[in-house]
C-alpha cells in the first residue's frame, strides 16, 4: 500500500445528491442509491450480479477469451437506460459502465462514493445490509450536459426509459483489419441467418490529443472551477497512462452491418492476455464513438 494510490483513489464532488430508492422487476431487487457531480454528473444503480455456476471449478488459466465466454448471457438491466425523468426534469444518459462490487473491496474509490452517499442522507434499505458483495454490481451512469443535480424529494415519481432490448452472443471470427483500408466479410448469426458486414473504415485514434483538446476547450473550462478542471486531468490523465500511454493509440472501426447487430472486436493478444488489475481510475476510463454520418455508403446503420 502506497499513500500515491490513496491520491489515485481520492474523488471530491461538487455536489451528492442521495436517492435511495428501491426497484422490483422480475422478482428482483434494484436500488438507486444517488448522483454526483464532478468534472461530470454520475447516477449509481446497485443491480444483482450472478456468476455463472462452476465457473471457478474450471481447470487451465482464466484469460480474457474465457472471461468473455463465462460472462456470455449476464444481461444488465438498467446499464442500457437511454433517459431518466425526475419529476418534470429529463435526464439523458451519455455513457455506461457497469463492474461486480466484488471487484471493488479493495477499490477505494468506491467505497468512498457509498459513505459520501451516507453522508448525504443515503440510509441502506434493510433487504441491501446483509447482501453480499459478490452477489451485486454497480452501475454508473453518466448524465450530459448537467450543471447542477436535479432536485428531488421521496415523493417524486421517476421515469426510466429503456433502450430496446438485445442480446448477447459470442461470434468466433478471425478477421485481419488494415489501418486506412476497408474490407467486408461475413457470418451466421445466432439464427441461423448470413449477415454481411463492411468495414468502411480502420483509423488510429490518438486519445491523448483529444483529451488535451478537451480541457482547451474554453466550452468546457467555463463550467468547472480551475480546482475541478486540475482534478479532472489529473485523475483523466492517470487512467491513460494506464490504458493507453502517450505515443499509443486506439484503433476505431466503423461498420456497417445487413442486420441490426453491434460488434465488438478483440486482438488476439488481448484474448489471450490474463485480467490486469488497474489502480483506480484506469477502470472507469471510458469512450464514446460516434461516425460522422449516421448512414453509411451501403446505406446502411
Amino acid at each position: 500500500m502506497k499513500f500515491s494510490y490513496l491520491e489515485d483513489a481520492h474523488e471530491q464532488w461538487s455536489d451528492v445528491l442521495a436517492i435511495g430508492r428501491t426497484i422490483e422487476r422480475d422478482g428482483k431487487k434494484y436500488h438507486m442509491v444517488g448522483m454526483t457531480l464532478g468534472e461530470s454528473a454520475e447516477l449509481y444503480i446497485i443491480e444483482p450480479y450472478e456468476e455463472q455456476e462452476n465457473r471457478h471449478r474450471r481447470k487451465g488459466m482464466r484469460n480474457q477469451r474465457r472471461l468473455l465466454k463465462e460472462n456470455e448471457g449476464h444481461e444488465e438491466c438498467y446499464l442500457h437506460c437511454s433517459e431518466f425523468c425526475f419529476g418534470t426534469q429529463w435526464l439523458h444518459v451519455q455513457s455506461a459502465s457497469a463492474g461486480p462490487l466484488e471487484h471493488s473491496v479493495q477499490n477505494y474509490r468506491t467505497i468512498q462514493l457509498f459513505l459520501a452517499m451516507m453522508s448525504a442522507g443515503w440510509v441502506v434499505p434493510e433487504w441491501l445490509k446483509e447482501e453480499e458483495w459478490e452477489n451485486l454490481q454497480l452501475v454508473t451512469l453518466e448524465i450530459a450536459d448537467l450543471d447542477e443535480l436535479p432536485k428531488y424529494s421521496p415523493e417524486m415519481p421517476i421515469i426510466i426509459k429503456h433502450r430496446p432490448d438485445f442480446k448477447r452472443y459470442l461470434l468466433e471470427k478471425a478477421v485481419t483489419l488494415n489501418v486506412g483500408k476497408s474490407r467486408s466479410f461475413s457470418f451466421v448469426d445466432h439464427r441461423g441467418d448470413k449477415v454481411w458486414c463492411y468495414i468502411n473504415t480502420v483509423a488510429l485514434m490518438d486519445v491523448w490529443k483529444d483529451t488535451e483538446e478537451q480541457f482547451s476547450n474554453p466550452e468546457y473550462i467555463k463550467k468547472v472551477s480551475p480546482e475541478q478542471l486540475k482534478q479532472a486531468k489529473e485523475h483523466c490523465y492517470r487512467a491513460l497512462e494506464q490504458s493507453c500511454p502517450k505515443g499509443m493509440c486506439y484503433i476505431g472501426v466503423e461498420y456497417e452491418c445487413s442486420k441490426d447487430i453491434s460488434l465488438q472486436f478483440y486482438s488476439k493478444e488481448y484474448l489471450k492476455s490474463r485480467p490486469e488489475h488497474h489502480k483506480g481510475s484506469a477502470s472507469f476510463l471510458m469512450m464514446r464513438l460516434k461516425p460522422d454520418k449516421d448512414i453509411g455508403i451501403h446505406k446502411l446503420p
